[in-house]
C-alpha cells in the first residue's frame, strides 16, 4: 500500500471513529441528570479524544508522512484509552452505549 492509499485509509478510519464518538455523546445526553454527572469525567475524557484525533486527521489531510510509525503509537495509545472510556461508561449506565460492542474500536 502507498502512503497516500495509508493515509485516506486511516483518514477514514479516524473519521469514523470520531462520528462513533459523537454518537456516545449524544447518548449519554438523554441520560437522567444523576447518571449524566456520574458519567461526566468519561465525557470529558471522550473529548479530549476527539481533539486528538482531529490534531492526527489535519497532519493526514495537510502533510501525510512518509513514516507514519511515531504517530502509530500515539493512536494506539488512544484508542486503547477509547476502549477504557468507552468500558467505564457502559458499567456506570449498567449496558452498552454502543449498539456493536467495542469491535469498531479495533478496525
Amino acid at each position: 500500500m502507498d502512503v497516500k492509499s495509508y493515509c485516506d485509509t486511516l483518514d477514514g478510519q479516524l473519521t469514523g471513529w470520531k462520528s462513533k464518538i459523537y454518537d456516545v455523546m449524544r447518548i449519554v445526553e438523554r441520560l437522567p441528570p444523576n447518571q449524566k454527572e456520574s458519567v461526566f469525567p468519561s465525557i470529558r475524557s471522550l473529548h479530549a479524544i476527539v481533539e486528538e484525533i482531529n490534531t492526527e486527521l489535519e497532519q493526514l489531510r495537510t502533510a501525510c508522512p512518509a513514516d507514519w510509525s511515531p504517530n502509530r503509537q500515539t493512536i494506539d495509545d488512544k484508542l486503547s484509552a477509547l476502549r477504557n472510556t468507552l468500558k467505564m461508561l457502559s458499567e456506570k449506565v449498567d449496558g452498552p452505549l454502543v449498539p456493536d460492542s467495542l469491535a469498531w474500536v479495533t478496525e
